[in-house]
C-alpha cells in the first residue's frame, strides 16, 4: 500500500513557488551587486573620464545596463520558477508589483531622501546620495563635478534622477509581466 502511494506520489510533479522573503533578499543582493560592480567600475575608469564628457556618459550607460541587468536577470527567472504556479494560483498578478516595492525599498528611501534634501527638511547630504546610488553618479558627473550642494541641482535634473531611479521597479514589473505572457525577452535580446 505505501508502495502504490509512493509510486503515485513520484508521478506527481511537486508545485511549490519560492519563498518570498528569499525573493526579496535575492533581489536585495541583485541591488548590492550592482552597486558594489558599479562602484569598482567607477573607481577603474575615473581617471579616463576626467574631462571627457563622452566617456563619462558612455560609462554611465554602462552602469545603467550592469545595474537593470541585474534586476532583469532576477525577475525573468523569478517569473520563470512560477511558471508552474500560473494554474494553481491567482495572486500572481501581483507578485511583479511586490517584486517592485519590497526588495527596492532602499531605492525608494534615498529617493524620498533626495526630495527632503531638495526642499531643505533634511541637512545637504548629496554626496552621499550619490554614494549609495553610485550607478547614476556618472550621469552626474556628465554634467558638474561632485561634490556639489543639493542647491545647485535644478528641479529638472531633480526628475531626472528620479526617472532614472525608476528604471529598477519598472524593469522588474515589465520583465516580470512580459515573461509570465511568454515573449521571451532573454532570447529577444541576446539572441536576436
Amino acid at each position: 500500500m505505501a508502495m502504490e502511494k509512493a509510486a503515485k506520489d513520484c508521478g506527481k510533479e511537486s508545485v511549490k513557488g519560492e519563498n518570498f522573503i528569499l525573493r526579496c533578499f535575492k533581489g536585495l543582493f541583485y541591488g548590492f551587486a550592482a552597486w558594489f560592480l558599479c562602484f569598482i567600475m567607477g573607481i577603474f575608469t575615473s581617471v579616463l573620464v576626467s574631462g571627457h564628457f563622452m566617456l563619462k556618459l558612455i560609462i554611465g550607460v554602462c552602469s545603467a545596463l550592469i545595474t537593470l541587468s541585474l534586476y532583469f536577470n532576477w525577475s525573468y527567472f523569478a517569473c520563470k520558477r512560477d511558471k508552474p504556479l500560473r494554474k494553481k494560483e491567482t495572486k500572481l498578478s501581483k507578485m511583479p508589483f511586490k517584486m517592485a516595492f519590497f526588495p527596492l525599498i532602499p531605492t525608494y528611501v534615498c529617493l524620498i531622501w533626495l526630495y527632503l534634501m531638495k526642499l531643505h527638511v533634511v541637512t545637504d547630504n548629496f554626496s552621499l546620495y550619490v554614494f549609495f546610488n553610485i550607478w547614476i553618479k556618472p550621469f552626474i558627473i556628465s554634467v558638474t563635478d561632485l561634490p556639489i550642494a543639493i542647491d545647485s541641482v535644478p528641479w529638472l535634473g531633480i526628475i531626472a534622477l528620479t526617472l532614472l531611479t525608476l528604471l529598477k521597479p519598472a524593469t522588474v514589473i515589465i520583465t516580470y509581466i512580459m515573461t509570465y505572457y511568454e515573449i521571451d525577452l532573454y532570447k529577444m535580446i541576446f539572441y536576436n
